[in-house]
């Protein structure tokens, strides 16, 4: 009887991590918390059936009516209002810019990142290995602490730095190019416009609003998920001004940039 017990916790405790990654899959998908919804705001996107993307693009919703529910173009967390709120939205007309998405590191993973390497480049200093292999392994180390630094959110989020370096700290050397401009978004082919579509602003897991954000397009046709180094980012704070300004100019999709 007390074996078939053990063996009862031990099936229980093989379990457990995959019941915790299913809750985890469901409540990174959910778009509002659970419970009763009293703003109208969380009933209108109740109501909409939009569930956020765990991919980087998704299908949009065929019954898509944001004006008949009457939801605005852009829902942000309530705790990035006042941030939000200090981002100038341009008056006059804008000239599209392209932007890039980020996957940010951390700091404890560059710290913890930056010992491993040191530890296993003084080991190989140590032993005796052939020397092509040694400074391999010890160039693609270095490569990889330089990836680690460039890949803080404090390093990475200003424009002022060059391009390349932007886009290794930001994870982004290949990929489709994202052209924000005045009221449109445009990826690859997809568009989405403040006329019709949304953007939706999130902060990701435990990580602070500084740090890292979580962004997605939704419309009728399509879903994409963009990734920032935090609220302070500034080509998140392009897309935000560009989404946001009073006159849509649809015109501008076809210009040379996009």
């Amino acid at each position: 009887m007390t074996g078939v017990i053990h063996f009862s916790y031990i099936v229980v405790l093989m379990a457990l991590p995959f019941v915790v990654v299913i809750i985890d899959f469901f409540m990174r998908k959910r778009l509002l918390p659970r419970g009763k919804q009293k703003t109208q705001l969380a009933l209108s996107l109740k109501k909409l059936k939009l569930r956020w993307l765990l991919r980087k693009n998704g299908s949009g919703l065929r019954q898509w009516d944001r004006k008949k529910l009457d939801l605005p173009r852009t829902v942000a967390d309530s705790s990035f209002k006042d941030k939000l709120s200090k981002v100038i939205i341009p008056d006059g007309l804008v000239e599209p810019e392209k932007i890039t998405a980020s996957r940010p590191g951390s700091l404890f993973g560059c710290i913890l990142g930056t010992a491993i390497a040191l530890l296993v480049i003084w080991g190989l200093f140590s032993a005796t290995v052939p020397s092509l292999l040694k400074w391999s392994v010890i160039a693609l180390l270095c490569w990889n602490v330089f990836r680690l630094i460039l890949g803080l959110p404090s390093i990475h989020r200003s424009r002022k730095l060059p391009f390349v370096l932007r886009a290794i700290g930001r994870r982004r050397l290949l990929g489709i190019p994202i052209v924000v401009g005045p009221g449109w978004v445009k990826r690859g082919k997809n568009v989405w416009h403040a006329n019709r579509d949304m953007l939706l602003i999130r902060r990701t897991g435990f990580r602070l609003a500084s740090s890292e954000i979580d962004c997605m397009l939704a419309g009728p046709k399509r879903r994409s998920r963009l990734s920032f180094s935090g609220i302070g980012d500034e080509d998140f704070q392009l897309l935000f001004r560009f989404w946001n300004v009073d006159e849509v100019r649809l015109e501008f999709i076809d210009s040379e940039l996009s």
